[in-house]
């Protein structure tokens, strides 16, 4: 349900769907909404983003790249991209920019945007998908690993803040995962 103040006061139902070119400015709200939430878990920053020109979200939703959303009583309330495998890794699709609004966290929309973000890669052809997460995200990291994923062992720093340690995870076997 929508509160007067036009916030999530409630869950009924989650509906997970892909951004289509025209939506840009759908895409930009929603990404500079989790930008400005969570700062310390995106590569990029609000101020970088939000200084985009319209035609540079529309140019994010053309291509190969998935960008889904989570639409809970109308609202969007999380997002999450899906990359195609290239280069040396050409079966490995990449789980970029996850985010859930707090009004819905730990009530299952952040566990269906990873599944469809997996469903996704499988229509990519991908077997295998991987991550990164910074370090004390433990909600994210648990959900990750209830969804297969193992840390791989590899650590670097968050590109919008080299202060901020980030750990790879990785889903080895795709196929192994039930579809959605």
């Amino acid at each position: 349900m929508r509160a007067s103040d036009g916030k999530i006061s409630g869950m009924t139902d989650v509906e997970i769907r892909r951004l289509v070119p025209g939506e840009g400015e759908r895409y930009r709200k929603i990404r500079l909404k989790a930008l400005a939430d969570s700062p310390e878990a995106f590569a990029s920053t609000y101020d970088k983003e939000a200084a985009f020109p319209a035609e540079r979200w529309e140019e994010r939703l053309v291509g190969e790249v998935a960008t889904l959303v989570a639409v809970t009583d109308g609202v969007d309330a999380g997002i999450v991209g899906v990359i195609p495998g290239s280069g040396e890794h050409p079966l490995r699709a990449h789980l970029i920019a996850m985010w859930v609004d707090p009004a819905i966290r730990g009530r299952g929309a952040g566990g269906r945007l990873v599944d469809a973000a997996l469903s996704q890669a499988r229509k990519m052809g991908a077997e295998e998908v991987e991550l990164w997460v910074v370090d004390g995200n433990e909600p994210a990291i648990a959900l990750y690993k209830s969804r297969g994923f193992t840390p791989s062992g590899i650590r670097g720093t968050l590109p919008s803040d080299p202060s901020v340690g980030e750990s790879h995870f990785l889903l080895r076997s795709l196929s192994l995962v039930t579809a959605s």
